[in-house]
């Protein structure tokens, strides 16, 4: 796993985008094994919307984008903050 936890951040928040919930398993199973910090197990629990987003999708694209663009941002803001105090 790279060093750099600010990548890891960006990378948790992008696979975030996924509307499925298995990718969150992949962080849970690292930071279980102490791979990754806390932080980053944070943003993609933030940004994971999971099935539940599926339903969204199938009756609003333009809903979708909204949403997934708001947790993404949001998880991306609250992932930095722990990076800057240092957890």
């Amino acid at each position: 796993l790279p060093e750099n936890r600010l990548f890891l951040i960006i990378l948790a928040a992008l696979i975030g985008i996924i509307p499925e919930s298995g990718p969150h398993l992949v962080f849970l199973t690292l930071y279980s094994q102490g791979l990754i910090p806390f932080s980053v197990l944070l943003v993609s629990s933030l940004s994971q919307d999971g099935h539940g987003l599926l339903p969204l999708l199938s009756y609003s694209v333009k809903d979708t984008i909204k949403v997934q663009i708001f947790t993404t941002i949001f998880s991306l803001l609250v992932g930095i903050i722990l990076y800057l105090i240092g957890i």
